[in-house]
């Protein structure tokens, strides 16, 4: 059975006693060292290379989180949890988004400690259960937010003439009525169409009639 070796960073000599003695009370983990400072963590991680780090998001004047990229930087395969006292989504997201693949209150030890060290070292996430829900979430809602974004610029990037006439493919009308209804040529209608689908990502009448509702149903016209 595989023993993970786990490097712990925190400026607090008792929780680094008291981890230390967790640890090594099971028999999958192996502690390789400590350190309380951030310089003293880059140094004996890069000799080191466990495979998991521990760390603290306050380290004196020195944030846990701006160390995150340092430290994969020494060591690209080290895996790293945040253990730290604050319990928020601007802590979570800032620190996953700086490479941590963990997050876990300093409340929680023992059996939440074990599994969520098992966890990331099999290369998952592992995100304290109480914080899950809200950050799933909020993922979600930034996804959703970012998709709507994109669409209404790809539909800004229109010119007038080309939302005039994807407006009216959407209504149902053929190119040559379409021609007849804004005063152009059928072959002028077919380019500004082929302009504006490519432009829009779009290859059907029907996706066409999608987002055209998307971007028009606040106004009077209804395809």
């Amino acid at each position: 059975m595989k023993r993970y070796s786990v490097f712990i960073v925190d400026d607090h000599k008792m929780l680094l006693s008291g981890l230390t003695m967790i640890l090594e009370s099971s028999e999958d983990f192996t502690v390789a060292g400590s350190a309380s400072n951030a310089e003293d963590a880059i140094s004996c991680i890069k000799t080191k290379i466990p495979d998991i780090v521990l760390l603290d998001i306050t380290l004196g004047k020195t944030s846990g989180i701006d160390l995150i990229p340092k430290l994969k930087e020494v060591s690209h395969n080290t895996k790293i949890i945040i253990l730290t006292m604050y319990e928020d989504q601007q802590h979570l997201k800032a620190a996953i988004k700086a490479g941590a693949s963990g997050f876990l209150p300093k409340k929680a030890m023992d059996d939440d400690l074990f599994y969520a060290i098992k966890t990331v070292a099999e290369g998952k996430v592992y995100i304290y259960p109480s914080l899950l829900g809200e950050f799933v979430n909020s993922a979600l809602k930034s996804k959703d937010e970012q998709t709507v974004s994109n669409k209404t610029a790809r539909w800004n990037s229109l010119s007038n003439r080309e939302k005039n006439v994807i407006i009216e493919v959407a209504r149902g009308y053929t190119n040559k009525e379409i021609s007849e209804k804004v005063y152009l040529s059928e072959k002028t209608v077919a380019t500004y169409r082929a302009r504006a689908m490519a432009k829009l990502g779009i290859k059907s009448r029907a996706e066409c009639v999608k987002i055209v509702k998307d971007h028009i149903k606040s106004t009077s016209i209804n395809p």
